[in-house]
């Protein structure tokens, strides 16, 4: 049986991940702290397969060390790192949050990959390096220019990642997500991070009734309907292409980067009536002004991921509101932590 590290495995995406890899056969280890992950997600996995725990911080660089040195990890060639902060709007309030979790938690994790026989890293990156675009759809040679610190301090880790590729042979996929969306349709992990920051998750809890919601954006935006306009794919979608990846380097494939998206974008308007739609309810909609950080238009070019990967995400945005509909009405509170 084959073996995986996964940090933050008992997140959002990295549990969803843990699910595919021990379906794919795989026995999987999960580095979290438990901040924001659900041990109770690990819990509903363990009927796929062999799941071992250890509760660590990144930011502790001799515990990470010692973790990954262990003699129960010397048949890992590859890690997948998800865990991480992902809030713009945090991240303007308390920068140094992000800094601190996103790139000295991925260096000390980087500086252990070196003690040990690990090849490979699949980070999670973020459309958010890019910055306000230039041109549209946006590929992977489009110049990288944040906005925010979220996005600054995962374009320091992808730099680092870069770094230690070079002086210490590490081999690296990076993937630059964009709005990740939608769950599980077994309903054996999902979304927990409550109150949610992202806009898809957020209105079908509005429109259950589990959480206010109303719609305050700018609508002010040079876009259609002067709402924001952001690329969504399927956390499903999304996974596969982190097991394609975890076969093409075991596989010897070349350091690269890709875009996860669907090429098309929606507003924030667009986003809302289709929850409106798929739920009954229907919301306020009460204009605000721009927010600092934040940019009119992105959705992705992934050519790139299609070609090198075989990967085309092909859940519907339908198909991922009803998925999380499904999901928040059975567990309207989140997974235990």
């Amino acid at each position: 049986m084959s073996e995986i590290l996964i940090t933050g495995g008992g997140g959002y995406i990295g549990s969803h991940a843990v699910k595919r890899l021990l379906q794919e056969n795989y026995k999987v280890h999960v580095l979290d702290n438990f901040t924001t992950g659900r041990r109770q997600a690990l819990e509903n996995l363990k009927k796929y397969g062999d799941i071992c725990v250890i509760e660590v911080d990144l930011r502790d660089a001799e515990r990470v060390k010692k973790a990954l040195t262990a003699e129960s990890m010397k048949n890992i060639s590859t890690v997948l790192h998800f865990a991480g902060v992902l809030s713009v709007s945090e991240s303007m309030r308390d920068p140094q949050k992000y800094f601190l979790n996103n790139l000295m938690g991925s260096v000390n994790l980087l500086e252990a990959i070196k003690e040990t026989g690990i090849e490979n890293i699949i980070f999670s990156s973020t459309c958010a390096t890019y910055g306000n675009s230039q041109y549209l759809p946006i590929d992977e040679k489009h110049p990288q220019n944040p906005t925010n610190p979220y996005g600054e301090s995962k374009l320091m880790v992808e730099k680092a990642i870069k770094w230690y590729s070079e002086l210490f042979g590490l081999h690296y996929v990076i993937f630059r997500y964009f709005n990740v969306f939608g769950s599980d349709p077994d309903c054996d992990v999902g979304y927990s991070s409550l109150p949610s920051v992202h806009l898809v998750q957020s209105a079908v809890r509005g429109a259950l009734g589990l959480s206010p919601f109303m719609v305050t954006c700018a609508d002010n935006f040079n876009t259609r309907d002067g709402t924001p306009v952001r690329d969504y794919v399927d956390v499903v979608d999304l996974v596969d292409a982190h097991f394609k990846a975890v076969m093409y380097l075991e596989k010897g494939g070349a350091n690269e980067i890709f875009n996860l998206g669907t090429g098309k974008g929606y507003t924030v308007y667009e986003i809302v009536d289709q929850v409106e739609k798929t739920v009954g309810n229907k919301f306020d909609r009460n204009p605000g002004e721009i927010r600092m950080g934040e940019y009119a238009e992105v959705y992705a070019n992934f050519d790139k991921a299609a070609a090198s990967l075989d990967w085309n995400p092909s859940t519907s945005l339908e198909t991922g509101i009803n998925n999380l509909v499904s999901w928040f009405k059975k567990y309207p509170d989140g997974l235990e932590k």
